[in-house]
């Protein structure tokens, strides 16, 4: 059997490690050598980017958290409100 069939979830993670390390690797190449010029002081933060996309998406999940609690309903709201329609009609 093909070995990509087989194990492709080793293959996927040995990748994306991989990847990651390039990047963590070109980041700290690329700060320390100054060939990015940032606006901003706090840009030249090491993984600044990464960190503030990390940030985000913590702040969208406790968005849609609280948001949630607000929006609600019974189990059975919309079956209640289609027996009071249906009983109605019969009426």
């Amino acid at each position: 059997m093909n070995r990509l069939r087989k194990f492709p979830g080793k293959l996927l993670w040995r990748i994306y490690y991989l990847s990651l390390v390039i990047s963590l690797v070109l980041d700290f190449y690329l700060l320390h050598t100054r060939v990015l010029q940032y606006h901003f002081p706090f840009q030249y933060i090491p993984q600044f980017f990464a960190l503030l996309g990390f940030g985000g998406c913590i702040l969208l999940i406790l968005i849609a958290k609280i948001i949630g609690y607000f929006v609600v309903v019974d189990e059975d709201y919309f079956d209640k409100k289609h027996v009071k329609n249906r009983e109605d009609k019969i009426d």
